[in-house]
């Protein structure tokens, strides 16, 4: 077995890579599992100053933006974000470049033999995850390439999540709005507040503008934890304008705002970071309202849970007013479909629908059922409905492909665009 086939044998395909049929004791057992396979790697978390992202949506924009923004203050970091559009090597960067493929082969070989050892520590915690173990091999390989900093998206939650197995000196959570409630319940207090469980007693909690709900639990629970916490507002318009933002829509402009909020608490404990908006203008982040030109044009964006779909409809109206959008649009089977779809159907002057590979893939004709009042054609893969939705469209029409991560990877497989090796370019 190869070193990339070893390391997804740890995840359910039906799950993702943070499941793990072989493992035992709950979600709990996420954090034990983690915590001891990095001291059995030598605690390389330790060497690092640790940022985690925790948060509905946003979460893998204000990580990038964070590591461009230290990037551009000479600050080396590695960034881990999730899931990956093409490469499962873009969930580990190091000064924004994906770590290649020979590196994350020679990774991926240094966890193997934990792994029993894992098992003679803890024999009641049963498997790891392919999510503990990548998060391991991406601190071991930040601190291996003398970074100072880890950006860490979290991956599910917060509180019982991989990644929380490590010590922040900041914490951050960005928008919350309705996903993984199987996980982790259906209102925002209870999703907000598993979220908070990132925060730490006397160090620093950067919050994303909030419904008040969320943003009231998630209060609650750092003064619970003596944390110290900021409620951030987004930067407006003319802000973003000075600091170059790159990236579309008022709600990088919150996003940009709590990463430039983040890099003034890492100057507290000692990093050297410029927090007055350079970097900002550098980031590439590939499926986040990213347009293509062309006739029509194309836009791919991940809009998979209503606040990310509500942000996405935004940016729509205000970059392409008055302009026929087209959608491609395909979700998981475990997202609220109708949740996704009502923020999009005023927009929408019709809808192919498909579904991303895989056994998770919500299919195209459930997801049609959702959709009320607008046109729609259901396909059997993203290029059918890519193909349908070019076809029909005028030079002036927009084509919005968007829903799971997944789908907008495989757009973008199909389109030739590259993996991004990349996501700025270095001095």
């Amino acid at each position: 077995m190869n070193s990339s086939d070893w390391l997804l044998s740890f995840s359910d395909p039906a799950r993702g890579i943070g499941w793990n049929n072989a493992s035992r004791g709950g979600l709990e057992s996420n954090l034990r599992r983690t915590r001891v396979l990095l001291d059995l790697a030598g605690s390389p978390d330790r060497k690092l100053k640790v940022v985690l992202v925790a948060g509905t949506k946003g979460k893998g924009s204000t990580a990038a933006l964070l590591a461009s923004v230290l990037a551009a203050s000479g600050v080396k970091a590695g960034l881990s974000t999730k899931p990956h559009l093409q490469a499962f090597r873009e969930r580990i960067r190091v000064d924004g470049v994906a770590i290649d493929d020979d590196a994350l082969a020679e990774r991926i070989d240094t966890l193997r033999p934990l792994v029993p050892e894992l098992a003679r520590h803890l024999p009641l915690a049963g498997a790891p995850t392919t999510f503990e173990l990548t998060t391991v091999l991406a601190l071991v390989h930040y601190a291996a390439e003398r970074c100072a900093v880890a950006v860490l998206e979290v991956g599910l939650g917060g509180k019982f999540d991989a990644t929380n197995a490590t010590d922040p000196h900041v914490s951050v959570i960005t928008a919350i709005s309705h996903d993984h409630t199987r996980e982790l319940g259906s209102g925002l207090r209870q999703i907000a507040t598993e979220k908070a469980g990132i925060v730490r007693p006397g160090r620093r909690v950067l919050i994303a503008p909030q419904p008040p709900v969320a943003q009231a639990a998630i209060v609650a629970a750092s003064e619970r934890a003596g944390a110290l916490w900021t409620a951030v507002r987004a930067m407006t318009p003319a802000a973003a304008r000075g600091a170059h933002l790159a990236l579309r829509g008022a709600h990088q402009r919150a996003n940009a705002a709590v990463a430039l909020a983040a890099a003034r608490a890492l100057a507290e404990h000692g990093v050297p970071v410029h927090a007055d908006g350079r970097g900002l203008g550098a980031l590439r982040w590939p499926g986040r309202f990213e347009i293509v030109p062309g006739a029509p044009t194309i836009v791919l964006d991940v809009a998979h849970n209503d606040g990310s779909a509500e942000a996405l409809a935004a940016a729509l109206r205000l970059e392409f007013p008055r302009r026929k959008i087209r959608f491609v649009l395909g979700l998981m089977a475990d997202k609220d479909a109708r949740a996704v779809v009502k923020p999009l159907i005023p927009l929408a002057h019709a809808i192919e629908a498909t579904r991303p590979r895989g056994p998770r893939g919500l299919e195209p004709a459930v997801l049609a059922r959702t959709i009320r009042g607008v046109h729609v054609r259901t396909h059997a893969d993203v290029a059918a409905a890519i193909g349908a939705a070019r076809r029909d469209a005028t030079a002036r029409d927009v084509v919005c492909i968007t829903g799971s991560l997944a789908l907008v990877g495989e757009a973008r497989d199909f389109l030739g665009l590259p993996v991004a090796e990349r996501l700025w370019d270095r001095a």
